[in-house]
Parts: structure tokens; sequence; C-alpha cells
């Protein structure tokens, strides 16, 4: 309903700090990888988790309720830690987390939290947070509905203007079943970049094509870094029956 008369809004100056109801159960230490979990609740982040920020101050809520207790979390802001294989060459790099004290470049199956922002020492970084995945763009590349056994030997999809590095890949199906996918007759789909692939994922039934309006991951980013310049192509190679129908490739980077 619209308004008929004046009204008070919280606003919030402080853009740094934000609380959050803590699990059930849960004890989040000050300096901790904070997530979001499935139930909507903070706790120590979990592999796959949402990431919400970098604890300010403990909170032992391992004897209370959901909501029981907040913690206060830092949400923006440069902060040093370690991380295992980082080089002067990772600034700019993606950075993700697999529990509340461990950082790592792998993707998959963890949590993505922020970039290199500075190298330090070997193993160590200083680490820029991103909870809201603002760092992050998008490429999106709709396939036409090919013929079964039709394939896309390399097409262009997107050119870096800048060094980038790539943080996943996905297939969307876009409403059609797919059909005719088998071990016999497979969908390979790959993106690449000048220096290689850089994810590739054959669908067989095992994987499954994503069904409709389903996403399936291309997998492991195998050769995450595109310099200024490099093109980003696409393949797909059907097997003789093999008929995705149309669908979106998405390619997520920073």
């Amino acid at each position: 309903m619209a308004l008929t008369a004046n009204r008070n809004v919280d606003h919030y100056i402080d853009q740094e700090l934000r609380t959050y109801a803590v699990g059930a159960a849960k004890h989040v230490y000050k300096g901790a990888l904070v997530g979001i979990a499935a139930t909507g609740y903070a706790q120590p982040l979990s592999a796959g988790d949402r990431f919400a920020g970098i604890a300010y101050e403990e909170c032992d809520n391992s004897a209370g309720a959901a909501a029981a207790k907040t913690v206060r979390v830092y949400t923006l802001g440069d902060f040093g830690h370690s991380l295992t294989g980082a080089a002067i060459t990772d600034v700019g790099r993606p950075v993700f987390a697999s529990d509340d004290a461990t950082l790592t470049f792998a993707a998959v199956g963890n949590s993505y939290v922020g970039i290199v922002q500075d190298f330090v020492s070997t193993g160590n970084i200083i680490l820029r947070i991103d909870p809201e995945g603002a760092l992050v763009k998008t490429v999106t590349h709709a396939v036409e509905n090919l013929s079964a056994g039709a394939d896309i030997a390399a097409r262009a999809i997107h050119s870096f203007t800048h060094d980038a590095w790539i943080v996943a890949a996905r297939v969307v199906n876009q409403a059609t079943a797919a059909a005719g996918i088998d071990g016999s007759n497979t969908c390979v789909v790959a993106v690449a970049i000048d220096a290689g692939t850089v994810a590739s994922e054959t669908f067989d039934g095992t994987p499954a094509f994503p069904a409709a309006n389903a996403v399936a991951s291309l997998g492991a980013i195998t050769n995450p870094h595109a310099a200024k310049g490099d093109v980003l192509t696409l393949a797909v190679t059907n097997g003789t029956t093999a008929d995705p129908g149309p669908f979106l490739v998405e390619v997520d980077y920073v």
C-alpha cells in the first residue's frame, strides 16, 4: 500500500559490521570465516556455505538454540590470511574456503570468499573479502537447439579486456528435456581460452545432462587465468543421437 504519511526507516551508516543470528549449538571464534547455513543462521563456515564475512568477535552458542546469540561480522575489508601455495603471480585470483580457517584456490565444493588483493610472502596473502560476490562477473552464451549429432567446433563467446581469473562454468538447460544422450552418444561441453581448456564435462547419462530448467557444473576449473586479449571459446561435441536441446553456458570470472 502506498504511503499516506511520513515514516522513519532504519539507516545503517556503518557498512563494515553486520550482526547475524547464530545457529543452534554453534561456536564461532573471533577471526573465523563465517558461513550462512541452509537454515539461514550463521555458523563457522562449512564448505559450500554462502560466505558472510569474518567474525569480529567470538560467539559461543554451543548450548543455545538457534538465534539465542548473535555475532558481529566484518563484511568489508582486507585481511591477512595464510593460503598454501600462494605466490605473487596470484594477485587478483579468486579465493575459496573449505572451512572456517582454511583458504584454497580450489573452487569445486568450496565457498567463494574474495580475491587475493596483495601478496605478503610465500603462502601468505592479503584477502579482500567479497561476501556479496560483487567482484564476480558472468559471461552468458545461449546455444541454439542443435540437431542430434551437430557440433560447435570453437565459437568465440567473450574476449577479456584485462587479466582475469575464471571461477566457475556451468550449463543451464532451457526448458527442453535432453534426448539420445548415453554412453555411446555423449554430449561434451567445453570452454577454453587461448592458453587451453578451462573446463569440460562429458554428459553420458552419468553425469546426466541437466533436466529442463536445471543446471549442471562443467567441473573443476583446470586453467583459470585469462590474460588480457584472451578469447573464451565454446565447443559442443554431440554423438550421433545426442540432442541436448537449447541451453545456456555461463562462465564466472573476477
